[in-house]
Protein backbone atom coordinates (compact mmCIF):
# COMPACT_ATOMS: atom_id res chain seq x y z
CA UNK A 1 0.00 0.00 0.00
CA UNK A 2 1.39 3.40 -0.97
CA UNK A 3 0.67 6.32 1.32
CA UNK A 4 0.69 9.83 -0.02
CA UNK A 5 0.94 13.11 1.74
CA UNK A 6 -2.05 15.33 0.96
CA UNK A 7 -1.17 18.35 -1.15
CA UNK A 8 -1.76 21.78 0.25
CA UNK A 9 -4.64 23.49 -1.49
CA UNK A 10 -3.57 25.94 -4.22
CA UNK A 11 0.08 25.29 -3.55
CA UNK A 12 2.73 26.46 -5.95
CA UNK A 13 6.44 25.80 -5.87
CA UNK A 14 8.08 28.66 -4.03
CA UNK A 15 4.82 30.44 -3.29
CA UNK A 16 5.36 30.26 0.46
CA UNK A 17 8.72 31.96 0.22
CA UNK A 18 7.21 35.43 0.66
CA UNK A 19 3.85 34.62 2.23
CA UNK A 20 4.66 32.57 5.31
CA UNK A 21 2.02 33.19 7.97
CA UNK A 22 4.55 32.61 10.71
CA UNK A 23 7.25 34.88 9.35
CA UNK A 24 7.70 38.31 10.88
CA UNK A 25 6.59 41.26 8.75
CA UNK A 26 9.25 42.74 6.47
CA UNK A 27 11.39 45.50 7.84
CA UNK A 28 10.25 49.06 7.10
CA UNK A 29 13.02 49.46 4.54
CA UNK A 30 12.01 46.28 2.70
CA UNK A 31 8.35 47.33 2.80
CA UNK A 32 9.27 50.75 1.42
CA UNK A 33 11.34 49.17 -1.36
CA UNK A 34 8.46 46.84 -2.29
CA UNK A 35 6.02 49.77 -2.43
CA UNK A 36 8.46 51.78 -4.55
CA UNK A 37 8.88 48.84 -6.94
CA UNK A 38 5.10 48.47 -7.24
CA UNK A 39 4.79 52.20 -7.95
CA UNK A 40 7.43 52.08 -10.69
CA UNK A 41 5.65 49.09 -12.26
CA UNK A 42 2.37 51.01 -12.23
CA UNK A 43 4.02 54.05 -13.83
CA UNK A 44 5.59 51.91 -16.56
CA UNK A 45 2.25 50.20 -17.27
CA UNK A 46 0.49 53.58 -17.56
CA UNK A 47 3.16 54.90 -19.88
CA UNK A 48 2.99 51.78 -22.06
CA UNK A 49 -0.83 51.93 -22.18
CA UNK A 50 -0.82 55.61 -23.18
CA UNK A 51 1.78 55.07 -25.92
CA UNK A 52 -0.25 52.16 -27.31
CA UNK A 53 -3.43 54.24 -27.17
CA UNK A 54 -1.75 57.12 -29.00
CA UNK A 55 -0.66 54.73 -31.75
CA UNK A 56 -4.25 53.60 -32.51
CA UNK A 57 -5.83 54.60 -35.80
CA UNK A 58 -9.03 56.65 -36.01
CA UNK A 59 -10.89 53.52 -37.11
CA UNK A 60 -9.70 51.54 -34.07
CA UNK A 61 -10.65 54.40 -31.76
CA UNK A 62 -14.09 54.57 -33.32
CA UNK A 63 -14.49 50.81 -32.73
CA UNK A 64 -13.84 51.22 -29.01
CA UNK A 65 -16.01 54.33 -28.77
CA UNK A 66 -13.50 57.08 -28.03
CA UNK A 67 -12.55 60.14 -30.00
CA UNK A 68 -9.17 61.66 -30.73
CA UNK A 69 -9.78 64.45 -28.17
CA UNK A 70 -10.25 61.88 -25.37
CA UNK A 71 -7.02 60.20 -26.41
CA UNK A 72 -5.17 63.52 -26.50
CA UNK A 73 -6.32 64.26 -22.93
CA UNK A 74 -5.17 60.87 -21.70
CA UNK A 75 -1.84 60.90 -23.54
CA UNK A 76 -0.99 64.40 -22.31
CA UNK A 77 -1.01 63.26 -18.66
CA UNK A 78 2.36 62.58 -17.04
CA UNK A 79 3.04 58.93 -16.21
CA UNK A 80 2.54 59.44 -12.46
CA UNK A 81 -1.05 60.73 -12.84
CA UNK A 82 -3.91 58.25 -13.04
Amino acid sequence: MIRTVPDRQNSCVGSDMFHDRHAPPPSPIVALALRALAMVRTWRARDRFRRELAARSDHELQDIGVCQADIADEVSKPFWRA
